[in-house]
């Protein structure tokens, strides 16, 4: 063993790396061998981590810890006892004068961001620890997560100890924010209420979310405007009003999170949606407000700054311009700029955008505020406008983030040409949408991201849109399966996008089944989310199954008509002939990635199912609690098959044969 010398202060601390592989035995059974301590007055996320430390330490080994104040400590301490220490420089004396001492371990904390930690074991006055620590209370958090599943393990021999190794950890994130982009419109969104949207905000705290992008502005009741908010099976299905935003945002304060609201700029309601009471402002041959008319402007303008001053908890605001409606096709907006196909359509967004900033920051200096930046070249959205992005350039402020949205890791810059988004700034968040992803795809994005000097990455959480394997359920539940794993996976390689597949692969067995666990285990939970979201983003095994059994959920929050295949042909009847042949391609389509599912899937799922049920009656605990996760997923599964109506192959075959008799007979007339 070494020595480190903090001074005359702490000149007893001693390191514990470089000595026996097992620095402490923390539970076996029938003994709890460790104490969990907070300061005297922990944060919430503080006694989260602390509270979550020691129940993965119970569950593993059978015996009971619980937490404790630094004052309640026993005194002496009982020599085989280690202290679990959780805490910041400022809630903890101790953590204060480690981190005082050398540029290494704890010794890292001064030079650390406001997410970093540092897990470190050390002997000090004869006193074993494991201290988890951070500047902030959300990195105390982060790394009391990852130290209950990565380094207090269970005795890989079986004995039913937990242990710990010699340590000394320090990360920070590669990806500085991790904003999720929560889209509250489609399916039940309106319909979460406060609490429901806590559980949600706990799921993405827990993964390490620090920043929520959070839509209102369609939902927002306005103070001084006429209310035209106009919602899918009616407004009275917003659940959340104006005060229980105010109540999220100090939620979301209390776990480390920003919290922005907005919405859409010239659409997507709110403002726009008073086009009712000024119709000059309306697009030409478009959705939405023309961006080039003075009135849209100031009404765009003046409605987004009460909307702040009414929701005062919000941390900012952000908005998603008009674009994917396309142009407005206005003289004003298609009016060129320059040569390289750049209109006033685009000049106009970027003047909305900067006299906004300029008014917010003069009320409220410390605002945030993005701006989605959406370039989508088969439409011509921004893809021939370098003016645009020479205006986007000229806003160097680190209160303003560009959220550069479908893949455009490249934008049009001096004449035309096509730059790396970082050439136009050092502030770009990527978004994409990891519930549809591969764990690879998920990894390389993010990797790509952290290369090319994206400063955080804004994953898509949209329950009810794209990959909806819990559409009926409120809150979306953010610890099933697909979304636990992509939640997981998203959180590892936003800290670490270098790792390998092999490495997360690694960190999963610690995390789900412990480091002597079952790797088939491992390979099943990956399967099964592979299964669930194969095909595209909004065309895949979640959603078909869904759809087939009748629970697909639309706009106005209820499932969907006629998608199972029965509603569907009934409905076809009164269809015209067009009609008729894309419900017949699209039952089609269905049938034969569901006769997919029951030959080639639902054998691996009952191969799947088998093992769980051994690990769930068996296994470890970690290997338990993963197997009933799984075994919750496969049940799923099996229910929307049955709901369906189509248990077999033979099934399938025989309703695809009766559709292509179908459409091959002449309409009836």
């Amino acid at each position: 063993m070494h020595y480190v010398v903090l001074g005359n202060l702490l000149a007893a601390v001693i390191s514990a790396r470089g000595a026996d592989p097992t620095f402490a035995t923390l539970a076996q059974p029938g003994d709890a061998r460790c104490l969990v301590v907070t300061a005297d007055q922990p944060t919430l996320l503080e006694r989260r981590g602390a509270a979550e430390l020691a129940q993965v330490i119970s569950r593993d080994s059978g015996v009971q810890v619980t937490t404790l104040a630094w004052s309640s400590l026993p005194s002496p301490v009982p020599p085989q006892k280690t202290i679990i220490l959780v805490g910041t420089p400022q809630t903890s004396t101790l953590i204060a004068q480690l981190a005082n001492g050398p540029s290494a371990g704890l010794g890292n904390l001064p030079l650390l961001g406001a997410d970093g930690y540092v897990v470190q074991t050390l002997v000090h006055d004869g006193q074993r620890y494991l201290v988890i620590a951070g500047k902030s209370a959300r990195a105390v958090y982060y790394g009391a997560i990852y130290a209950s599943e990565q380094i207090v393990l269970p005795d890989p021999t079986g004995s039913g100890a937990v242990l710990v190794a010699p340590t000394s950890v320090t990360r920070t994130p590669a990806m500085r924010e991790r904003a999720p982009y929560l889209l509250n419109l489609s399916g039940r969104g309106p319909e979460f209420g406060l609490e429901h949207w806590k559980v949600v905000l706990d799921g993405l705290a827990r993964e390490s979310h620090n920043r929520v992008y959070f839509w209102w502005q369609s939902l927002y009741k306005p103070r001084d405007f006429p209310d035209r908010r106009n919602l899918d099976g009616g407004v009275e299905r917003i659940a959340m009003t104006n005060a229980d935003v105010n109540s999220l945002a100090r939620y979301a304060h209390s776990l480390g999170m920003e919290f922005l609201i907005g919405g859409g700029a010239f659409s997507w309601g709110g403002a726009a949606a008073l086009i009712k009471e000024h119709p000059e402002t309306k697009a030409v041959d478009a959705v939405g407000m023309c961006p080039s008319h003075p009135t849209a402007q100031d009404l765009q303008l003046r409605f987004s700054l009460e909307m702040l001053d009414v929701i005062h908890e919000a941390d900012g605001i952000w908005f998603e311009p008009r674009d994917e409606h396309g142009e407005c096709r206005c003289d004003v907006c298609q009016q060129p700029v320059d040569k390289f196909g750049s209109k006033q359509y685009g000049q106009s967004e970027m003047t909305f955008l900067k006299n906004f900033c300029k008014a917010l920051w003069l009320k409220r200096p410390g605002a945030q505020i993005a701006w989605l930046v959406e370039l989508y070249k088969p439409s011509k959205m921004h893809s021939e406008d370098p003016a645009y992005f020479a205006r986007l350039r000229e806003i160097d402020d680190p209160r303003l983030r560009w959220i550069v949205v479908w893949g455009a890791w490249q934008l049009p810059g001096p004449g035309g040409t096509y730059l790396p988004a970082a050439y136009f700034s050092r502030n770009n968040i990527w978004w994409s949408k990891p519930y549809a992803s591969s764990l690879d795809t998920i990894r390389q994005e993010i990797f790509l991201a952290a290369q090319r000097g994206f400063v955080g990455y804004a994953p898509a959480f949209e329950p009810c849109f794209g990959v909806d394997y819990h559409g009926l359920s409120i809150p979306y539940p953010t610890d099933k399966l697909p979304y636990e794993l992509t939640s997981y996976a998203f959180r590892e390689f936003c800290w670490d996008p270098a790792q390998t597949l092999a490495q997360f692969r690694a960190r999963m067995r610690n995390r789900y089944c412990g480091p002597s666990g079952s790797l088939q285990l491992v390979e099943d939970l990956i399967f099964l989310r592979a299964f669930a979201i194969r095909g595209t983003w909004n065309q895949n095994t979640s959603n078909m199954l869904t759809r087939m059994a009748g629970e697909m959920v639309g706009y106005d929050g209820k499932p969907l008509a006629n998608t199972t295949v029965a509603g569907a042909l009934k409905a076809a009847k009164a269809y015209n002939e067009a009609d008729r042949k894309i419900t017949y391609a699209r039952l089609t389509r269905e049938l034969q990635a569901l006769r997919m599912v029951l030959a080639r899937d639902l054998p691996l799922l009952v191969q799947v199912e088998n093992r769980c049920r051994e690990f769930a009656a068996i296994g470890s605990p970690r290997e338990m609690k993963t197997a009933r996760m799984c075994l919750e997923f496969i049940d799923h599964t099996h229910r929307l098959l049955r709901k369906s109506g189509f248990t077999t192959v033979k099934q399938v075959d025989e309703a695809l044969a009766g559709i292509a008799t179908r459409s091959t007979q002449a309409p009836c007339r």
